[in-house]
């Protein structure tokens, strides 16, 4: 047994656009194996990163960030 608090993630999942219908439908039917309230929140973050997914691509380009494993690193502008 797992002691959780109020606000807590349970559960991630990082998937590709397309499949995010079946992605919110698995979510649904996980949230009935859990006693309580638990709601579903679609980040705006790209990937397990801290940056947004609308500007990622633009800081991908402009080389501000460097593919690093599952994760990117920063680069700023000097």
């Amino acid at each position: 047994m797992a002691r959780v608090h109020t606000g807590q993630v349970i559960m991630s999942i990082c998937t590709k656009l397309q499949n995010k219908e079946h992605a919110i439908e698995a979510l649904q039917r996980a949230k009935f194996k859990f006693p309580g309230c638990q709601k579903i929140h679609i980040s705006m973050k790209w990937g397990f990163t801290k940056f947004n997914a609308d500007k990622f691509e633009d800081m991908v380009a402009e080389k501000q960030l460097i593919p690093d494993g599952c994760g990117v690193k920063y680069i700023p502008n000097q």
